[in-house]
């Protein structure tokens, strides 16, 4: 198996106490089973990337809050751990508590789900935190794709609506999750014309069809070394990603849509992920 040097995306969070309705209701009603529920012991055994990225995630209006404290916790003392705050922009003291996650907890980066956090993209709100990040210099990971729970807004989930984002903070890195799915094509289309924004393959090993047109759309607008590796833990795990992307670059081999080989799949696993973020030590 390819060495990973870093999962861009792994979560924490109980379920029943950080993890509740309705999304949690949705998440067993979808795939027949509760998948997040993660324990900060459950994590640890789970981390075998040299680095990972943990992420709080402050959406209330789909019943998921996973504190910043408690990611803060979780990641103290772990060298091989970095914490992501999570802060909705609805929130009226949104900044402050930004501020706050950074200078007090030690928080390295900002997650942002408009769909799940009842916001869009372009609102001032969310602008006036970005701005908070760009002062502190830390990347903002964005869930800007589709869900399984009704209970989000998918109109606040298209990848193009990161464009305006980018030109107005064309300096923050950012990157996008899940290839932003199912628009991946949009979502490179995007990428490729920023310098400083991303995407990642986190947790796509579970639709083989989709990773592969997702990989080849990367490779036809030349942005495979802007493709990170991330898990979604615990939707998916390391091993199971790097099978992921292998079977997804055979497919497009065999189909002659990407020449994507091995060598290709290897340099996601081994991006240096947190320089092209600025997060290294």
């Amino acid at each position: 198996m390819s060495t990973v040097a870093v999962d861009v995306h792994t979560h924490l969070g109980e379920h029943g106490t950080h993890v509740c309705d309705p999304l949690a209701g949705d998440e067993i009603r979808a795939w027949g089973s509760v998948s997040w529920d993660v324990t900060v012991e459950r994590h640890r055994a789970a981390a075998t990337a040299r680095t990972s990225i943990v992420l709080a995630f402050d959406a209330e209006p789909v019943g998921v809050v996973v504190p910043n404290d408690y990611v803060a916790q979780a990641v103290s003392e772990h060298d091989d751990l970095i914490g992501f705050a999570s802060v909705n922009p609805n929130r009226t003291n949104a900044p402050d508590l930004l501020d706050a996650a950074v200078t007090k907890l030690g928080l390295r980066g900002l997650k942002l789900g408009p769909c799940y956090q009842h916001f869009h993209p372009h609102d001032p709100a969310a602008w006036d935190l970005l701005e908070v990040a760009e002062h502190h210099g830390i990347p903002v990971l964005w869930h800007q794709g589709t869900t399984f729970t009704p209970a989000a807004i998918v109109d606040y989930s298209r990848p193009q609506q990161l464009d305006a984002v980018a030109r107005r903070f064309p300096n923050l890195r950012m990157w996008i999750a899940h290839f932003g799915h199912p628009w991946a094509e949009e979502a490179v289309s995007v990428v490729r014309r920023h310098e400083h924004l991303y995407v990642d393959a986190s947790a796509l090993d579970t639709r083989p069809w989709q990773l592969a047109q997702a990989m080849a759309a990367a490779y036809e607008y030349r942005v495979l070394d802007k493709v990170l590796f991330g898990t979604d833990f615990p939707f998916s795990t390391v091993e199971r990603m790097v099978a992921g992307l292998q079977q997804a670059a055979a497919l497009c081999r065999r189909l002659g849509i990407a020449d994507i080989g091995s060598d290709d799949v290897d340099a996601i696993c081994q991006r240096d992920s947190l320089t092209l973020l600025g997060l290294s030590p």
